[in-house]
């Protein structure tokens, strides 16, 4: 291994973590982070002062330009669009060291999707990784007043929700494990009890369709909002999808730092279940059933 490559694989994971919250897609960050591999391997270097900064200009200029190329796509996604999951890096990436290792929450992903794509990695670098103006600006080619205006607008832009994810890992899972508790119990009271009033329930299924009791069925395309309506919807839905999934066995894995419910026939992944809460009830619920970003969570063994 030359000492290039050395340099870079230092430095990779963090370029992942950086591009995965950028683009809310693992191949597409990969394949940014594999492209400012090459580009850095062709690069002189001797008058690179600051290694990190240079690597982290290149993977975040990529990942604007490719949110920027990329907005008609989204534009053109059937129903609601959410991020891909990505489970827990000691499981993805275990070669690396996982302290340099970040991944936002699915809701956080979800929330700054209001944010334009400068105003996303002003924000991520600033917010998330604790860069500084003066090392923004070196990034962007601003100043430092520039960046940190891009930074107030992504904030104003964001507005209060970004507290919402500010979260207890322990309370989380208990509100988890009981969630799952009252579906399988199939208590309405105890569902209801756990809901906050006015929740929402995203569902990304990719245009795609899958087989309920006989019945297609797929995501829906607007968001379902108020805890009766969700209540019963998924009282009536999960049950008939378990006993229709060849093979069905949930587990509870972490994705996005946080504990979520994949359910699986057999070692295929069908969904991916993720929670967000207030501490005291669930505030927002988020159902992947996209084939394709679910792909990642297939059972090795």
């Amino acid at each position: 291994m030359d000492n290039k490559t050395e340099i870079f694989l230092e430095y990779k994971n963090l370029l992942f973590s950086i591009a995965y919250n950028m683009l809310g897609n693992i191949d597409q960050a990969e394949d940014i982070v594999q492209d400012t591999y090459l580009k850095w391997m062709t690069t002189e270097t001797d008058n690179v002062q600051h290694t990190k900064a240079f690597l982290v200009k290149m993977t975040t200029h990529r990942c604007i330009n490719h949110l920027n190329s990329a907005r008609v796509q989204r534009e053109d996604y059937i129903g609601i669009w959410l991020p891909e999951p990505l489970q827990d890096q000691e499981q993805l990436i275990g070669q690396f060291r996982i302290e340099s290792y970040h991944a936002l929450s699915i809701g956080m992903l979800v929330l700054m999707e209001k944010l334009t794509p400068q105003e996303r990695a002003i924000f991520l670098l600033k917010e998330i990784f604790s860069y500084d103006y003066f090392e923004l600006a070196e990034i962007f080619d601003k100043t430092t007043d520039n960046c940190r205006q891009i930074f107030k607008r992504a904030k104003d832009n964001l507005g209060k929700d970004t507290r919402r994810f500010e979260v207890d890992i322990k309370v989380h899972e208990k509100m988890l494990g009981n969630f799952m508790l009252a579906i399988q119990e199939g208590s309405m009271d105890d569902l209801i009890n756990l809901l906050k009033e006015d929740i929402l329930l995203f569902a990304d299924g990719g245009g795609k369709t899958f087989a309920v009791q006989g019945q297609r069925l797929t995501a829906f395309k607007k968001p379902i909002e108020g805890r009766d309506n969700i209540g019963r919807l998924l009282l009536s839905v999960i049950p008939k999808f378990r006993q229709s999934v060849p093979d069905f066995n949930q587990e509870i894995i972490f994705t996005n730092g946080m504990p979520s419910i994949v359910s699986y026939s057999a070692k295929n992944p069908v969904s991916l279940v993720s929670l967000d809460s207030d501490g005291e009830h669930i505030q927002t619920i988020y159902v992947q059933t996209n084939p394709d970003k679910l792909r990642h969570l297939k059972k090795t063994l």
